[in-house]
């Protein structure tokens, strides 16, 4: 390690090279989930094309272990070299062709704030929570509540070009390269350094009606029935739903049991009115129903859920997302049996063990022609079920390794059919088949691999 750092202080400046005494190392290398951080040596943050082309060069011959980080809610960590690319921070929008062109080291939260600055009447279909990594969730899928109209982040409509840097120093627009940009079409970050993104900019209303609902449990015979009804009937692009299974006190923060309960959050980009009157009166009418929803900008509706950063790394956190093609009055009853279900036989896990059904329209996994149009697959389906498990860190081993189990089972114990190629790559554990998730893709995904990484020193998620 000493005569890699002789080597990179020759072209790199002081600040780009940090080291974890120094206060810009935790900001760096934080992960989301506690047990995956791995106390990187060395986090270099190179702040030029050139900086970064160089770095990889050098760490393309030799055998220091590296990872790339994009600073959103992903885990990515490395007991060697951690490369951190946020300074790559660029935003320039262009009226003319309805573009923006937007560094890959930023948050969501960036490009919604430099939207809503520079071009208050547009808006990327990116991500549904402000922490959420531009580089990261782009490069695996990405999805926000424009999808159900736009399609998600990575699709072609959307994502017009990357420029990322190969492990052999070189610099280009993906867009030369189409099979290279094809797999960064959710094929994921194992391909290079993606330094920037130029996506598709949309007009899309400003005035949003969205928040939470929340109900005790009592209300779950009533949701089983009128949740589906909602996914069934509503075909509006721009009117939207998640339902919960949560803990409605978030007793492990708080030091008390849990209370297990339900909630759903409305999205209506028509305004308060219609949402109120028209497309989540059925909601609100439900007996117990607490409603802390409002009228909001787009970017307020991102920021919704910016209290779960508070949990960042204080959790032992881990995910499993499922396209699936319907939702029904069984399989609500059947999430909240299984969170019940795991918060009962061990109650440590409430801080980080939920359950998400993202409700959204079919042109959400469907805007392209064909699964071989994009590096993923898109699954043939609709809405996401997303789950997790996990506790507060230092809970122990064995707690830990139900919370594994659990999560490794949770699919296939809710799903009547659960296939693990209807997986999203973007929460990848240990229990995941990546084989099974890129399924016809996956050969072509390898060839663009060798080519563009020979020595297979980038290590993602996963490997194909």
């Amino acid at each position: 390690m000493n005569t890699f750092r002789a080597a990179i202080s020759s072209f790199l400046d002081t600040d780009e090279i940090i080291e974890p005494s120094t206060a810009e190392y935790h900001k760096n290398s934080q992960v989301w989930a506690s047990h995956k951080f791995k106390h990187p040596q060395l986090v270099v943050r190179p702040k030029s094309l050139e900086s970064l082309s160089n770095l990889l060069k050098i760490l393309n011959d030799t055998d220091v272990d590296f990872a790339i980080r994009g600073g959103g809610c992903g885990s990515v960590s490395t007991p060697g070299v951690l490369i951190s690319m946020s300074a790559f921070d660029d935003f320039v929008f262009t009226k003319e062709d309805e573009t923006v062109t937007i560094g890959a080291g930023q948050l969501w939260r960036d490009i919604d704030q430099k939207l809503e600055e520079i071009a208050p009447e547009y808006s990327v279909p990116g991500a549904r929570c402000t922490y959420v990594g531009v580089g990261g969730g782009t490069l695996q899928g990405g999805v926000s509540w424009m999808s159900s109209e736009y399609g998600l982040t990575s699709d072609p409509q959307n994502m017009l070009d990357a420029q990322i840097v190969l492990m052999s120093g070189e610099i280009l627009w993906a867009s030369t390269d189409p099979d290279l940009l094809w797999a960064l079409r959710g094929g994921g970050g194992a391909f290079g350094a993606v330094t920037a993104f130029k996506l598709r900019a949309y007009k899309y209303p400003q005035k949003v009606y969205s928040g939470m609902i929340l109900y005790p449990g009592e209300a779950l015979e009533e949701l089983s029935k009128k949740v589906p009804h909602f996914a069934d009937t509503n075909t509006d692009p721009k009117v939207a739903m998640h339902f919960y299974c949560l803990d409605m006190i978030q007793g492990a923060l708080v030091g008390k049991p849990s209370v297990p309960g339900l909630a759903v959050l409305v999205y209506d980009a028509h305004g308060e009115e219609h949402g109120r009157k028209e497309a989540f009166k059925w909601a609100l009418e439900i007996p117990g129903a607490m409603d802390t929803t409002k009228g909001m900008s787009y970017k307020e509706v991102n920021e919704l859920n910016d209290a779960m950063e508070q949990t960042r790394a204080q959790i032992t956190m881990m995910m499993t997302a499922v396209v699936i093609p319907v939702v029904t009055e069984d399989l609500i009853k059947k999430t909240f049996k299984w969170y019940e279900d795991s918060l009962a036989q061990q109650p440590k896990l409430n801080a980080g063990t939920f359950v998400l059904i993202e409700l959204m329209q079919k042109e959400a996994f469907n805007s392209v022609k064909s699964r071989k149009d994009t590096g993923w697959p898109r699954p043939n389906g609709r809405h996401i079920l997303q789950l997790g498990t996990g506790a507060l860190k230092d809970s122990g081993e064995e707690l830990h390794k139900f919370a594994v189990k659990r999560l490794a089972d949770a699919a296939s114990e809710i799903l009547d059919d659960y296939k693990t190629g209807d997986c999203m790559p973007r929460d990848f554990e240990g229990h995941h088949e990546p084989e099974k998730i890129f399924g016809e893709n996956v050969e072509r995904l390898r060839a663009v691999k060798k080519r563009v990484d020979p020595n297979n020193r980038i290590r993602a998620a996963y490997t194909l």
